[in-house]
């Protein structure tokens, strides 16, 4: 039977050409554009081709952008400007915060079993070249006591624990206040990985209290690729050195060129992006601006969870289906398996009948994200074609 389209919903999907054509549910990779964010880049790279980008009104204009983006940001996340750093994607200020740490011979670091390569990578490159010791926290699909399995493998020697507030794989949000605070009372700091939950789900940095939190600007945020966040609190900026700077990463005028020495820049601004293309920047002011004042960041996060339940119960209803995501500990990613079908050949079958996802390699499984402009609909088209495509298949196997 469908279902009647709420008119809020219809007015956000007439801001997002990219799901007209596709029942879109891949925000977990790159959520759509708006229609002003694609105009806001625009304008700016037409503006620089035309008039240049070294005029003196130009160059103020865009002086204006990175501290808008920062406050846009910091409010949404109920932190301080100076707390927020611009960097291009969640895999930049992982490698800020892992190579930020002065890590010694024979430290030791926790990851788990659940994280994305944006924090793997890092940690290896510094076990390898700074001598520290991994332990594995295996953390399952990440449901049980998480706090007490990441607290069983803190050692004297553990300097951090690198994890996902919402793990991309299984669709596991993890208790990240509670492993806070079990890190808190061993002196342990905490480096997360919210590629996938900034945006997805309701955040009070200040009250969950990272020591860093890695954000992407591309995915539930809805800006454009080459965009990304990173906060650490103001007190603990001393805790991690630049690993890579430029004038923009001092304090005007500081160098000292006989002792080799520099001021950095005030706030998380010393760890911002090398390199600032400007329209990405404007493109992603204009996401922030109509996700807080046109959809209303609160009633988001209210959609994305309930539109994420009702898909974990339309797939955990089909007979052959197994969901992966606990439903207990979940916002918008729900991973699932179809007993007989390969996800590669599940994928490839939705993407025919115009249903956009996209397979996990660990564990391999097919996995949805639900964004705030899907519709109920949408979901039981899912779960329709889902059951078509197993029929098929049972017929072709028969």
């Amino acid at each position: 039977m469908a279902v009647q389209v709420d008119t809020k919903v219809e007015a956000i999907r007439a801001q997002l050409p990219a799901v007209q054509s596709t029942v879109y549910l891949n925000t977990g990779t790159n959520g759509p554009l708006p229609r002003s964010v694609h105009q806001a880049m625009s304008e700016l790279a037409l503006e620089e081709f035309e008039t240049g980008r070294i005029n003196m009104a130009g160059w103020m204009k865009k002086a204006e952008l990175k501290p808008k983006a920062r406050a846009l940001l910091a409010s949404a996340f109920r932190v301080q400007p100076s707390e927020i750093a611009l960097t291009q994607l969640t895999t930049e200020g992982m490698n800020v915060l892992i190579h930020g740490i002065d890590w010694q011979r024979g430290d030791e670091a926790i990851i788990t079993n659940l994280e994305h390569p944006g924090g793997q990578l890092p940690l290896y490159v510094v076990a390898r070249r700074a001598g520290v010791q991994l332990r594995l926290a295996d953390l399952g699909i990440g449901d049980g006591d998480v706090a007490g399995k990441i607290e069983r493998l803190i050692t004297r020697r553990t300097r951090a624990v690198v994890l996902s507030h919402l793990a991309w794989n299984t669709g596991a949000l993890l208790p990240l206040k509670e492993i806070v605070d079990v890190c808190r009372r061993h002196g342990v700091l905490v480096l997360v990985d919210a590629a996938q939950s900034a945006g997805s789900v309701d955040l009070d940095l200040h009250d969950l209290d990272p020591d860093g939190y890695a954000m992407p600007g591309q995915k539930w945020l809805c800006g454009p690729e080459g965009t990304g966040s990173l906060y650490i609190r103001e007190d603990r900026l001393g805790w991690f050195q630049q690993t890579y700077v430029n004038y923009g990463s001092v304090l005007y005028g500081s160098t000292d060129d006989v002792g080799g020495f520099f001021t950095p820049n005030a706030g998380a601004a010393r760890f911002d992006r090398i390199a600032t293309y400007f329209p990405l920047i404007a493109g992603q002011i204009a996401a922030m601006e109509w996700l807080v004042n046109d959809v209303g960041l609160p009633w988001a996060y209210d959609r994305i969870s309930r539109l994420g339940k009702l898909c974990h119960d339309t797939l955990t209803n089909i007979d052959g289906v197994t969901v992966i995501t606990p439903r207990d500990r979940m916002a918008g990613l729900v991973s699932f398996n179809v007993a007989g079908i390969t996800p590669d050949a599940l994928v490839t079958a939705l993407s025919d009948r115009g249903i956009t996802t996209r397979t996990i390699p660990h564990p391999a499984c097919v996995r949805v994200s639900t964004g705030f402009y899907n519709t109920e609909e949408e979901i039981e088209r899912l779960g329709a074609a889902i059951e078509e495509i197993m029929r098929d298949h049972a017929n072709a196997g028969s």
